[in-house]
């Protein structure tokens, strides 16, 4: 523009050029002040295509903000790249470039003619490669005054490193690595994630604090009694285990599951730990659903607050528990479970001590899926159980009696089916599901088998106690049968069972053998050296005797193999029912 200055009376004409913002006296053009700019993303280590090459350049990016009011001009803005200690530095003098208030940028590694159309501005080559491992750093000046810088860390290749978006873009808030997570949401390009030019999809999780409607507060975490498990489903039908097991907890207080761990004591493998930056909250009395998986169309329905891996169907000592850190909030244990049914928790004994006892639980009833056969109440309050036995007691048609224990020597184990035949690859089953023991009440007098204990013939056994509410009565002359499945679908058609076990009839070696306990008394033991396949091994009836029946072998007139066959014609065997006379 043109102007006029008067000047010792005299008329002068002064011309001056309208040049933009003043230049800052630091090598910047804008006058550009600590804060205004602010890096929000960082992509260092590009995925090539599939059979494309795997060079970064042309690839490589980072991302700026404008937190000021104003339009800012970054002509001579100087940017440095090195190491987090400014080792190995290099650094690139910006061309003319503005930057709209509230807007990002996208600069990269290329020229201006070969910009990829997510990338703004390209400073070539002059600020290096991007560090894949050990981290780098990033700073924007003027000069010597610095506008912002950040260091980059844990690079992952086709993933960038995201600043959080849980509040606008602050240049101390890059300042924590904590507020940084990596890109996972947003392709940007096959097989490269990042949100270039755009808002962060970043929402990193920070250890003991969540976000409860966009506001960071403390986490409440729970502590033992607060949650209790009250439900379990290790046995879906028609839908696949992977996806269709789960269990449900109740919360007895508001508490937050943020950094709440699900397990099992009875593995090796460490808890899946509930991690969200948003609070994974529970308030008192509400339920709360953990499944395989998290899609309703897989897992039967639900809506979970998170997944597991481990399997609530294991082969030995079935177990879940919760854990935060080093300290067990809840645990359930059980022996079996009915395939369809959940296990159900009596609504008497919703406490962290009530789920103890696995008599305190019952089979869930009510359909849950909108069209599968399964049972159960997920995610809601749990039917009343017909009838929960303390210790020592059982159920005996509605009525609770104490325990009768089998008199010694009465129990005699007589029919056994360690090595079934070989199951069908189609069948869907395995050859232990057929696995099945039988005992005979030799006595006059009924007795129960609640509360025994079962094991396999190791020398020092791990003893598994029979659980049921309802009396397990044996009448004198009858049989019992104690299966590995109570599903005639898995078993081979085995009569009704009246109990199940779950460790495994060895076909031989050291832990060969079945052992029924009282307490620490053994009441009958059975040992085996060979058995054959698909045919039960079968006492002689003149030879129902706890002496005689130590020794499992085909021997005249004592063991002989079945020629019976049963259920579906595939093993041979008088399961429940009475032997025949051995040759």
């Amino acid at each position: 523009m043109r102007g006029l200055v008067l000047v010792g009376g005299a008329t002068a004409l002064l011309v001056s050029t309208a040049c933009g913002p003043s230049a800052s006296g630091d090598g910047c053009k804008d006058k550009l002040i600590a804060g205004d700019l602010v890096i929000t993303e960082v992509f260092a280590d590009a995925k090539a295509p599939p059979g494309g090459s795997g060079t970064d350049e042309g690839k490589e990016w980072f991302e700026i903000y404008n937190a000021s009011d104003r339009p800012l001009e970054l002509k001579g803005m100087s940017i440095t790249h090195s190491r987090p200690d400014g080792s190995k530095a290099s650094s690139h003098t910006m061309d003319p470039q503005t930057i709209a208030p509230g807007q990002f940028l996208t600069l990269g590694n290329a020229t201006a003619d070969l910009l990829a159309p997510y990338i703004d501005y390209g400073y070539s080559a002059d600020l290096g490669d991007f560090f894949n491992t050990d981290g780098g750093k990033l700073v924007l000046a003027c000069g010597s005054s610095e506008i912002d810088s950040a260091t980059y860390e844990a690079v992952k290749e086709g993933h960038s490193r995201q600043l959080t978006n849980s509040q606008p873009p602050d240049y101390t808030l890059n300042d924590d690595p904590n507020m940084w997570c990596q890109g996972n949401d947003g392709e940007f390009e096959v097989g490269n994630f990042g949100t270039p030019g755009s808002d962060s999809d970043c929402a990193p999780v920070v250890i003991g604090q969540c976000s409860a409607n966009g506001t960071m507060r403390d986490t409440v975490p729970p502590a033992p009694g607060d949650l209790v498990i009250t439900e379990l489903m290790p046995k879906p039908k028609t839908i696949s285990a992977t996806t269709g097991q789960w269990f449900e907890v109740l919360a007895k207080n508001d508490v937050d599951l943020n950094g709440v761990g699900l397990d099992r004591a009875n593995d090796t493998s460490s808890p899946t730990v509930l991690t969200s930056p948003a609070c994974i909250h529970m308030t008192a009395g509400s339920y709360g659903l953990f499944a395989r998986s998290a899609d309703p169309l897989m897992n039967g329905g639900l809506t979970t607050l998170g997944t597991f891996a481990f399997s609530l169907n294991p082969t030995m000592t079935p177990d879940v528990q919760l854990v935060y850190g080093t300290q067990v909030i809840d645990a359930v244990t059980w022996v079996t479970s009915t395939t369809g049914a959940s296990l159900s928790l009596d609504p008497d004994n919703l406490t962290s001590t009530g789920n103890d006892a696995p008599s305190n639980f019952c089979n869930g009833i009510g359909q849950y899926e909108a069209t599968g056969p399964n049972l159960g109440t997920p995610g809601m309050a749990n039917p009343q159980c017909a009838t929960v036995a303390p210790p020592g007691m059982c159920d005996d048609g509605g009525t609770l009696r104490a325990i009768v224990k089998p008199a010694a020597g009465k129990l005699v184990i007589t029919e056994f089916l360690a090595n079934p035949a070989a199951t069908p690859v189609a069948d869907g089953t395995t050859d232990a599901d057929k696995e099945w023991f039988e005992v005979t009440n030799t006595g006059t007098t009924a007795f129960d088998l609640n509360e025994l204990g079962l094991a396999n013939g190791a020398a020092t056994p791990t003893i598994v106690p029979v659980q049921s509410s309802a009396c397990l009565s044996v009448a004198p002359g009858a049989f019992a049968l104690f299966a590995r499945s109570n599903d005639t679908a898995k078993n081979a058609g085995l009569p009704a069972v009246t109990a199940t076990f779950n460790f495994t009839l060895t076909d031989t070696g050291a832990s060969t053998g079945v052992q029924i306990f009282d307490g620490a008394t053994l009441l009958d033991s059975v040992k085996w050296t060979s058995v054959s396949s698909g045919n039960a091994l079968q006492l002689d009836p003149d030879h129902f005797l706890a002496a005689d029946n130590d020794v499992a072998a085909v021997t005249a007139g004592v063991y002989c193999l079945a020629t019976t066959t049963y259920g579906d014609l595939s093993n041979k065997g008088t399961p429940k029912a009475a032997n025949a006379q051995c040759p």
